[in-house]
């Protein structure tokens, strides 16, 4: 072989390397927070089991209010997520499996951060959802407020309490069932679901809105899990035996 023909073959070796494509093991999340400095951490919004053990927890220092994580490619479908510090937390966000960006503006357990996601709409689809549920949270905030100020006996309270709670608990699922029915190919439903099962157990309710998403989400791993505990909490609930195939 001579010279010429071994620099062609190295050169085209070269080449080919350069325009191989290798599959990123991480997703890259940038995020930007206000006023804070230190360790922060990326945790679940719901049971870990959702994340097939792919995710428990993700520790990133802040530096100039800038901060990194990296979320696995293994998952396939979008998930509830939060942020906490400390001794703060944001409230529950949904992060698609994509690199984005998230800015925290404060660190408050009923404020999202801000998700900046190209070509996504599960971000607005899930402000949409916080704002139509913000008048129910008000009222039951309203309602405790005035019973912890009430001179009522601490029985009275309770009742007063259990029926300010299972108001509330009937509107959201309501509100999330419309949402459901609006948006029947959002993760955003889902998700919601999915953590008012695991909040409030079995719920015709629940079952009913679940009845509203698309095929492509009920064939979702994370559908499959949701269907199983939804399954087992009504098993829980009824006292019926277990279905043994």
């Amino acid at each position: 072989m001579n010279k010429n023909s071994l620099l062609l073959i190295i050169g085209l070796a070269v080449l080919v390397s350069c325009n191989k494509i290798e599959s990123p093991e991480f997703y890259i999340i940038n995020g930007e927070i206000k006023n804070f400095d230190g360790e922060i951490y990326l945790i679940p919004a719901i049971d870990t089991l959702y994340y097939s053990n792919n995710f428990r927890e993700d520790t990133a220092m802040v530096v100039d209010g800038k901060f990194k994580f990296r979320l696995s490619t293994k998952f396939t479908t979008p998930l509830p997520f939060r942020i906490r510090t400390d001794n703060s937390i944001t409230n529950q966000f949904i992060m698609e499996s994509k690199d984005q960006l998230i800015k925290i503006d404060e660190m408050s357990p009923i404020i999202k951060p801000n998700i900046f996601c190209e070509n996504s709409t599960v971000h607005s689809e899930d402000v949409n959802l916080a704002e139509r549920r913000q008048p129910s949270r008000e009222e039951l905030f309203i309602a405790m407020g005035s019973l912890n100020n009430s001179k009522f006996s601490n029985d009275s309270i309770q009742k007063l309490s259990d029926t300010a709670q299972e108001k509330f608990k009937r509107k959201t699922l309501l509100i999330i069932k419309d949402f459901s029915k609006e948006y029947p190919k959002s993760y955003v439903s889902f998700w919601y679901l999915a953590m008012s099962q695991m909040r409030y157990g079995y719920d015709i309710a629940i079952e009913n809105a679940y009845e509203n998403l698309s095929p492509e989400i009920k064939n979702s791993d994370v559908a499959k899990l949701f269907e199983q505990k939804i399954l087992m909490s009504k098993i829980s609930q009824t006292g019926s035996p277990f279905p043994v195939n």
